[in-house]
């Protein structure tokens, strides 16, 4: 299958997971820091269950940058740190707009440390999906410098999380990914946070907690899936981490079906023509 066609399949994936936590975060009443770890460590329990039928668990890291690995999981987990703190301080227009910043990271990221090289067309790809990303915000803009700064923040660590994916993905096995990604960022959220992780499982008597964060974990390794052989296909995959970007205007579309946000139908529709225009011009 084309590393592109795999791309879009893990944008879609991440959009539900997008949808997904926002029905989670009314539904549930824990800290982000439990819902983060309950997710990672729900999707690392799937992984092992799938294992089996995915040539199983090995042990041996030979050949797996450990760099790249300590970077994966620390841009897991302090991504997901940074973005529930600034969330704290940000509207939801301003929010989309600053975490949009995430594109200029991968960007500039994989030009220094992987060698990407973009050509013109390539640019005015980048520069488009850029549009498109910006054209579906919506919501009150207030410019808090703490929450900006914490999210410009949070945008560079996933960047550099999606960056180093593409490296690992080429040097290890799906579930072993799937196992590091998952369950070691849950495990340094568990040791970061503990006593607020127990106290909130402690805590929690109503049982759909569990089939809400089960829910949305499907998409999530849907999407780690899926980029993990888009990474694992693409010539450069950097180019995926880019392309990656655009679930947010997927997020938004897929919100006017499930969640009935019908605003800016029109706005939405033209910025996920945007997209497939960026995708192609990226893919030459």
């Amino acid at each position: 299958m084309s590393w592109i066609i795999l791309t879009f399949i893990s944008v879609i994936s991440r959009a539900i997971y997008g949808v997904m936590t926002k029905v989670m975060s009314n539904g549930i009443k824990v800290s982000a820091y439990t819902q983060a770890f309950l997710l990672m460590f729900t999707c690392g329990l799937l992984a092992l269950m799938v294992a089996p039928f995915a040539g199983g668990v090995s042990f041996s890291l030979d050949g797996v940058n450990a760099i790249a690995v300590a970077l994966l999981i620390g841009g897991s987990v302090l991504g997901n740190i940074l973005y529930f703190a600034a969330m704290k301080y940000l509207t939801s227009g301003t929010a989309q707009i600053t975490f949009s910043s995430i594109l200029i990271f991968n960007t500039f990221l994989a030009i220094i440390f992987t060698q990407l090289s973009l050509n013109l067309v390539n640019i005015l790809g980048v520069i488009i999906l850029m549009i498109a990303v910006l054209s579906v915000t919506s919501g009150k803009i207030e410019l808090n410098k703490r929450g900006v700064g914490l999210m410009l923040a949070a945008a560079f660590c996933f960047a550099v999380f999606q960056l180093s994916s593409g490296v690992v993905s080429k040097q290890m096995s799906v579930i072993n990914y799937l196992l590091i990604a998952y369950l070691g960022s849950a495990f340094v959220i568990l040791l970061l946070k503990l006593k607020v992780i127990y106290n909130d499982i402690k805590n929690t008597k109503d049982y759909s907690t569990y089939k809400i964060i089960l829910l949305t974990a499907l998409p999530s390794l849907g999407n780690f899936v899926f980029a993990y052989f888009a990474y694992r296909a693409a010539p450069e995959p950097a180019k995926v981490a880019i392309l990656l970007t655009s679930q947010v205007v997927i997020a938004v579309i897929i919100s006017y079906f499930l969640l009935h946000e019908k605003q800016h139908i029109a706005r939405k529709i033209f910025a996920g023509l945007l997209v497939i225009v960026s995708a192609i011009l990226i893919k030459m």
